[in-house]
């Protein structure tokens, strides 16, 4: 498992190298500079054709749509082009998730707890002494045999009353309502978690983060998301990835030039 402090570099590093590797294929599958050149033929091919359409002008309909005839399998051809140039760097993109995954060192400390069946409510205890102080992540997973069905979770806080920096997680399948007995506990408590999962769930497994995940603290609060939080190595991935490849991009323009 990589160490913590080197994983936010690592998974930086790692995005700007599927970064560069996107770009890579890109340019060897697809011609991008034939393909806007096509592109902007069409498009004058097709109002040239709506002109000649007003005006009545079969003759030269049928010389315009000759041209899009002739035009049209190369530009198909690269269209196809682009769908595989997805499907690879859909399948490279994966494949750097699940690496950045399987060495997460964040999750080495995690408490899985299973839940027991109090009638209405499940509920088990979360071990919060030895942990972080400061915010946990509660993770709560429903399944009905070997199905999962629902997933929520809640926050808590150990050792002091909030912070501004807060751990997020996932919200799918039925509706399942996750609380705790506290919202905040002092250091060495312990928390009784509770879910509401849906009728005929056969376990309920909690996953507590133990007040460690991968997080970047932001100066400022995101519009709409209303936090300050950045969170998941997958998020901070695509983010520099996104950043990378608009760098590459230019750098290439001013190559070019020269």
């Amino acid at each position: 498992m990589i160490p913590v402090e080197l994983y936010f570099w690592f998974v930086t590093i790692c995005a700007l190298i599927y970064s560069g590797i996107s770009q890579f294929v890109r340019g060897k599958l697809v011609n991008m500079d034939r393909m806007k050149e096509l592109q902007k033929e069409l498009n004058k091919l097709n109002k040239e054709y709506i002109e000649a359409m007003k005006k009545q002008n079969t003759s030269r309909m049928d010389e315009i749509k000759a041209k899009q005839d002739k035009i049209m399998p190369e530009f198909n051809g690269m269209m196809g082009g682009q769908l595989k140039v997805m499907l690879v760097i859909i399948v490279i993109f994966m494949s750097f998730m699940w690496m950045l995954g399987a060495i997460d060192p964040f999750v080495g400390d995690d408490i899985v707890i299973e839940l027991s069946n109090q009638g209405n409510e499940w509920c088990g205890e979360v071990p919060l002494a030895g942990g972080e102080v400061g915010p946990w992540y509660v993770d709560v997973k429903a399944f009905e045999g070997d199905s999962q069905t629902a997933e929520n979770g809640t926050i808590l806080f150990h050792g002091t009353e909030g912070s501004n920096y807060l751990p997020s997680g996932t919200i799918s399948g039925a509706q399942m309502n996750v609380f705790a007995d506290e919202s905040s506990y002092g250091q060495g408590d312990d928390a009784i978690v509770c879910a509401v999962p849906p009728e005929y769930s056969t376990s309920v497994v909690a996953t507590a983060n133990n007040g460690t995940w991968f997080h970047i603290k932001l100066p400022f609060e995101i519009p709409i998301f209303n936090t300050r939080t950045l969170n998941g190595a997958n998020i901070w991935f695509i983010l520099v990835a996104i950043v990378g490849g608009i760098g590459i991009t230019r750098v290439k323009k001013v190559i070019m030039k020269e």
